[in-house]
């Protein structure tokens, strides 16, 4: 959610459960090329404090079993740069012809897409996608 931005209370008319995340994703957080085949992480960018957002809106709705989701599995928890980030980028320089590194890096997240958020609610119980 956008740093001056207000959230609605609720979207205008009742919505299908599909169409309620997009509202989310699209009204709530500002995102207005949101598609159901987009995920959260990958192409939204909602990361961090923005995910508690999230599965808050998503728990006013639906309940709050949507906190007991797999989150880590699927977006970045932590938010902001690492201090070392420039330390990072001269190592990666210096050891260019490895591709390992002794820096932590961003872990590689699975996808998790509105359509599979939508298609978890309706379910009512979580589904590995």
């Amino acid at each position: 959610m956008g740093f001056f931005s207000t959230r609605r209370k609720s979207p205008p008319t009742p919505l299908s459960t599909e169409d309620f995340v997009l509202w989310v994703a699209r009204e709530d957080f500002g995102i207005r090329d949101a598609t159901l085949d987009s995920a959260l992480d990958q192409d939204l960018k909602i990361i961090g404090d923005d995910v508690d957002d999230f599965a808050e809106v998503l728990a006013e709705r639906y309940g709050e079993w949507v906190a007991d989701w797999p989150w880590e599995r699927f977006v970045c928890l932590d938010e902001g740069v690492l201090i070392l980030a420039p330390m990072a980028a001269i190592w990666d320089f210096l050891r260019l012809p490895w591709g390992d590194t002794a820096i932590p890096r961003k872990p590689e997240l699975e996808r998790l897409t509105l359509a599979h958020v939508a298609n978890v609610l309706e379910r009512g119980e979580w589904i590995d996608p």
